[in-house]
């Protein structure tokens, strides 16, 4: 169920962040910064209670999960700054490049984990 979640969150967050950066108009980017903090949330939540579950697994891919997930909220941060930018119209290629790679990265670990944990992708 927490997984599920998760996963849901990280799919509702990466494409409210994709549709609200790619919005010309500064309103409606607006309006996809605040659909997408309903993914931080969901995100938060069940990524502290996986990490809870798994960590009597498979501690140190868990710590590293975490140490990343804490690098998730520096990805919540980017985006945050992301949408600011957006805002004042300097959003650069440089910047949304990071936000991609350590999404990525996040994502990548946690599938690992869960992968290492179960033998099975969800």
């Amino acid at each position: 169920m927490y997984l599920l979640g998760h996963i849901i969150g990280w799919l509702w967050l990466m494409l409210t962040v994709a549709i609200g950066l790619s919005r010309h108009s500064v309103k409606s980017a607006n309006r996809f910064l605040i659909l997408s903090r309903i993914g931080y949330l969901l995100i938060i939540i069940t990524g502290v209670a996986l990490a809870i579950r798994t960590l009597s697994g498979n501690w140190w891919l868990t710590l590293v999960k975490a140490i990343l997930g804490l690098g998730g909220l520096g990805t919540i941060g980017m985006i945050e700054v992301a949408f600011a930018r957006k805002q004042e119209s300097h959003l650069n290629p440089g910047l949304v490049t990071l936000l991609v790679c350590g999404t990525v990265l996040t994502i990548v670990c946690g599938i690992g984990l869960h992968w290492q944990l179960t033998s099975n992708l969800i």
